[in-house]
């Protein structure tokens, strides 16, 4: 076989080779799926969701039959005629909230299914009833034990040099798992002035100084203002939370 005869075998396969190699790429482009036709298929279809279109009238309201769709729980995201949605902004509490709205703080928690009341986060979506709908009572417990008064765990934990104005304090302690926020808080002297405290919160396992002087309040030093001391020998300390009810006290030594 000469040259010419040994270069036209050659060109003979190439070409063979790549006919093959195109209509085997056609076939699988001819059997491959479409996208757009896979993307359908495997897409799960959302099932529609339908919003009642009409208000009951104490006239039209008839009693339920078995077979009646539940009534939507207060905890719904969306409002409705007798509530409406709120941003929570930073430094808001649920009593600043509450008292803005004109309603109770436990109307908000009924109303959200919250569990605590000294707890909001910036950014958090809150539906607030309107003042002429009384808030759902909480469920009755099913355990003997009585529930826990809010900010349970908060204690007055020391004094601080009694009767020296320049550095009298009392120390409150939060030895609870739970972040507490002080707003609408008290700290009493018994037959006594009050302090009213603000915004502050109290991590697990912080606390915060109260001073009776004047200074600066910071996240956990504050400043009463008071001219004269406050704890003198035999003075009580009480810690009342939003809600009016006692959560703990201390006798100044």
């Amino acid at each position: 076989m000469n040259r010419r005869q040994l270069a036209f075998v050659i060109i003979l396969n190439a070409v063979i080779s790549l006919t093959i190699a195109v209509t085997v790429v056609w076939v699988v482009e001819q059997r491959r799926p479409d996208p757009e036709l896979l993307a359908a298929l495997t897409t799960p279809i959302a099932a529609p969701t339908i919003a009642p279109t009409f208000t009951a009238t104490p006239e039209s309201v008839q009693p339920a039959a078995a077979t009646d769709a539940p009534a939507p729980t207060p905890g719904s995201a969306a409002a409705t005629d007798a509530e409406e949605i709120y941003i929570v902004q930073p430094g808001d509490s649920l009593l600043a909230i509450a008292g803005r709205f004109g309603v109770t703080v436990q109307a908000i928690m009924d109303a959200n299914n919250l569990t605590n009341p000294d707890f909001v986060f910036s950014g958090q979506r809150l539906v607030i009833p309107r003042s002429g709908v009384q808030p759902t009572a909480a469920p009755t417990a099913t355990s003997s034990v009585s529930a826990q008064p809010v900010g349970a765990g908060l204690r007055v934990a020391s004094f601080i040099s009694n009767g020296s104005l320049p550095n009298e304090a009392v120390q409150i302690a939060n030895d609870s798992d739970l972040v507490v926020n002080l707003q609408g808080w008290r700290l009493e002297k018994e037959n006594g002035p009050v302090y009213q405290f603000g915004g502050i919160s109290l991590f697990p396992g912080s606390g915060v100084v109260l001073y009776s002087g004047t200074g600066v309040d910071t996240s956990v030093a504050l400043y009463w203002n008071q001219a004269t001391p406050v704890w003198q020998s035999g003075a009580v300390a009480r810690l009342v939370n939003p809600q009016g009810q006692e959560i703990a006290r201390l006798t100044a030594p």
